[in-house]
């Protein structure tokens, strides 16, 4: 088994100049995608951006920095998702997943935004955006309200912000979140089974666990309640396998009519409860068992080979859902993240996995760039 390098760095490197037409309609994500391609070269070390370059893609992302009449008012500082909104009031709201990926952007593009961005009012849009019981939404609306459905995903959007203008050191937090408020939102959403979800009693998602198990750990939260081990045991369970132990393999068998057989997904993960595998679960799993402490408790060889040969596009490069999908950034960069995750493994033997640079649990950026922010200065 190998990872293409060559492969992968030409997808991304396509990416980087141009997107398919199929990409149109994501305009609104634009600063999500050039996360994915940036940090997808990053991964495999072939970011060669030359200092001029990264200063020229740095302004493109300040150029999304919103200056509103409320934006002034309100005394915030926020990215808008697309300069398109440029042309119309009514939708250029302050923006909070616009306002992670213009930071974690500029970060991978070494651009020490300390010097240009005001700390305490990216703070206060943060802190504007947090609901009563403890939530986030994605946008403040022309009232300077929130707006917008509450989610856990917002509250690991708000987090990072916070982790990336080291809020978290500062001496003085006049503008920081309510702490304890979202700890306890957060809480609310581990379902009876461990894993979380976006309301208490729906059904619990890979995707959501993570988020909300990243958040707990950027604040320092201590996994010793009850429910972890719950949690653990949700999670390794969403490593697809057909065990000859529970099915029979013979002639006669009925193993076949079972809906959700599929050969090819065996090692992978799926996102719920009786789903096919997906590429970026791999992440969203492992990770989550990672930063809990379970990271011992799945069959990283199934993994491996699952992504290496079923996931893996050879033609073209990058990583698509499942097998023979067309690959996108995201799933791309998810495959890359996961692989360099458990490279360190002892069972994790495949070619090209020197290349592959570590990689932080919780912000999913190399550990090069982590050391990047902790030298940033406020």
């Amino acid at each position: 088994m190998s990872l293409d390098i060559s492969k992968h760095e030409k997808y991304f490197s396509l990416c980087f100049q141009s997107f398919p037409a199929k990409a149109e309609g994501e305009d609104t994500n634009k600063l999500a995608l050039i996360y994915f391609v940036l940090y997808g070269l990053d991964i495999i070390g072939k970011l060669n951006l030359t200092t001029e370059d990264q200063e020229n893609y740095s302004e493109y992302i300040y150029s999304h920095l919103i200056d509103s009449e409320l934006t002034r008012q309100l005394d915030i500082l926020s990215f808008r998702p697309t300069n398109t909104f440029k042309l119309n009031n009514e939708y250029d709201l302050p923006n909070l997943s616009a306002t992670f990926f213009a930071l974690i952007n500029l970060l991978i593009l070494k651009s020490d935004y300390s010097k240009k961005l005001n700390r305490e009012s990216i703070m206060k849009f943060i802190k504007k955006c947090q609901r009563e019981d403890g939530s986030f939404a994605p946008v403040l609306d022309n009232n300077g309200e929130p707006f917008g459905e509450t989610d856990l995903r917002h509250c690991y959007l708000a987090i990072c912000i916070r982790k990336l203008l080291k809020y978290d050191e500062a001496s003085d937090k006049t503008n920081d979140i309510d702490i304890k408020k979202c700890i306890n939102f957060i809480e609310s959403k581990v379902n009876y089974n461990g894993g979380l979800s976006s309301n208490k009693y729906t059904e619990s998602h890979s995707g959501l666990t993570f988020v909300g198990l990243a958040s707990l750990k950027l604040l320092n939260y201590k996994f010793d309640s009850d429910w972890v081990e719950l949690t653990k045991n949700w999670l390794v369970h969403r490593q697809v396998d057909y065990p000859d132990q529970l099915y029979s393999m013979s002639e006669d068998s009925s193993f076949d009519n079972y809906s959700f057989y599929d050969l090819e997904d065996i090692g992978g993960f799926n996102g719920r409860e009786n789903k096919f595998s997906d590429t970026c679960y791999s992440w969203w799993v492992t990770a989550s068992l990672y930063i809990i402490g379970g990271d011992h408790l799945f069959n990283v060889d199934k993994l491996i080979d699952y992504l290496l040969t079923q996931t893996q596009n050879h033609l073209l490069g990058g990583f698509g859902k499942s097998k023979d999908v067309f690959p996108d950034p995201l799933h791309s960069f998810l495959g890359l993240a996961s692989l360099s995750l458990w490279k360190h493994k002892e069972s994790a033997n495949f070619d090209g996995s020197l290349a592959l640079q570590n990689v932080n649990e919780l912000l999913v950026i190399t550990e090069s760039l982590m050391n990047f922010l902790n030298n940033i200065k406020w």
